[in-house]
């Protein structure tokens, strides 16, 4: 990890996640600018910081080595790229993000939808941030803070961003940009036109008729609204392959599940979803689900991107996928060339919340729903057997919707 310069934090933002899945502005620089204007809100709050970030700053103050790298990583970033004055500073910031919903913006350079992200990312650079990031115990702690986010997300509070003014999700521009018309509104008369809560807003359902499953038996789904990033195979079970120099392990991303043997040699394809668009995941085959389950994992992740240009979305998944909190679930497919399925949602950055809806020994067809994804950004997997006589037709640079075709099985 060397010197944390603004040349060099230019070239990790524009490979980073938030910024490739459209989750942050284009420009470093409105980051920058939106977090000098955040910092300087959050220190002036008077409020208690909430229980979630005060077990933060007492996980902090009673291991002296988390201080001494917390401390560290502030220290080690150059003054004019710090924002904030001292770690309380800094957990104050923390408290503010918990506690509030992301805005809408009309103006896309001053639309900020991963907070914590823009907060953490310049940290993240510095020796000492890389080194406590990664450690159990404080990203347990973060964890637990960021459930309250969540919590706070799943709340009625959280609906006042869910307006008809100009920096609400319900304004003209919002309401066409993510295409609300293809949605379920609960009762459009309602102020918040019937959502519970953000999240009930952010994974919102689509109406079926907007989403037509293709008809052909032998067809493989999008399992996602999603770009369609990269495919790739003869994937291993321990040593893996290399992905832009990271390892992709199978038996980690499968959780050492005894299903693991059978995808050795098998193919790997990536989804990545849209920032603000449609978020439920659904049953790429016809056939019966075999297992089902929830991973947890790293909360936050500084995941690059592979380097191509934002419409392309091209996220590694080799160590986001084994190592950050995710879904799993096996799916035996009855389309005989097509063999067993593995569907992983990942949570990518953020509260990345992963919930399944599908059951073991559930019967299901193409399309219908597995679950969903709460507030954060997000990726699918899907993991073919070697075996698996399965052609992709999808396009690397074409996103794709739930029901359209992205392979064959070949008779």
């Amino acid at each position: 990890m060397g010197d944390v310069t603004g040349a060099g934090l230019d070239a990790r933002y524009r490979n980073s996640f938030g910024r490739v899945a459209g989750y942050l502005p284009d420009s470093r620089q409105a980051v920058e600018a939106w977090l000098t204007g955040f910092a300087e809100q959050a220190r002036e709050r008077k409020e208690e910081l909430g229980p979630a970030v005060a077990a933060l700053k007492q996980e902090i103050e009673a291991d002296a080595n988390i201080q001494l790298l917390v401390t560290g990583m502030l220290d080690q970033l150059p003054r004019q790229l710090r924002p904030f004055q001292d770690v309380g500073h800094l957990l104050k910031c923390v408290d503010q993000v918990v506690t509030t919903a992301p805005e809408y913006h009309p103006d896309p350079d001053k639309r900020i939808l991963f907070p914590l992200s823009a907060l953490f990312a310049p940290l993240s650079l510095t020796r000492s941030g890389a080194a406590v990031l990664r450690l159990p115990v404080f990203n347990a702690a973060l964890r637990h803070a960021l459930k309250a986010w969540c919590a706070f997300l799943d709340s009625p509070q959280s609906r006042y961003v869910l307006t008809q003014t100009d920096n609400g999700w319900l304004s003209a521009q919002a309401a066409e940009q993510n295409k609300l018309d293809e949605y379920v509104i609960p009762d459009r008369n309602d102020e918040h036109w019937g959502f519970a809560s953000f999240n009930d807003f952010f994974h919102r359902r689509v109406r079926p008729e907007a989403r037509p499953v293709a008809s052909d038996a032998n067809a493989v789904i999008a399992s996602g609204d999603a770009a369609f990033v990269r495919v790739d195979q003869n994937v291993g079970k321990s040593t893996g392959f290399p992905l832009k120099e990271q390892g992709f392990a199978l038996a980690d991303m499968f959780n050492h599940h005894a299903y693991t043997d059978r995808f050795i040699g098998g193919s790997v394809v990536q989804l990545v979803p849209p920032a603000t668009g449609y978020h439920r995941w659904h049953a790429p085959v016809d056939g019966v689900v075999r297992h089902v389950e929830t991973i947890p994992g790293q909360v936050f992740s500084v995941a690059e991107s592979a380097g191509l240009d934002p419409t392309a979305q091209a996220v590694p998944f080799g160590t986001e996928a084994a190592a950050n909190t995710r879904g799993l679930i096996f799916i035996e497919s009855t389309g005989p060339r097509i063999g067993m399925v593995a569907l992983l949602p990942v949570g990518m950055s953020e509260v990345s919340s992963v919930t399944i809806t599908a059951t073991e020994g559930q019967q299901v067809k193409k399309g219908d729903e597995l679950g969903c994804f709460s507030y954060g950004g997000s990726d699918i997997v899907m993991v073919f057997q070697n075996q698996s006589n399965v052609t992709f037709s999808a396009n690397a640079d074409q996103r794709y919707r739930v029901g359209e075709q992205i392979a064959v099985a070949q008779s």
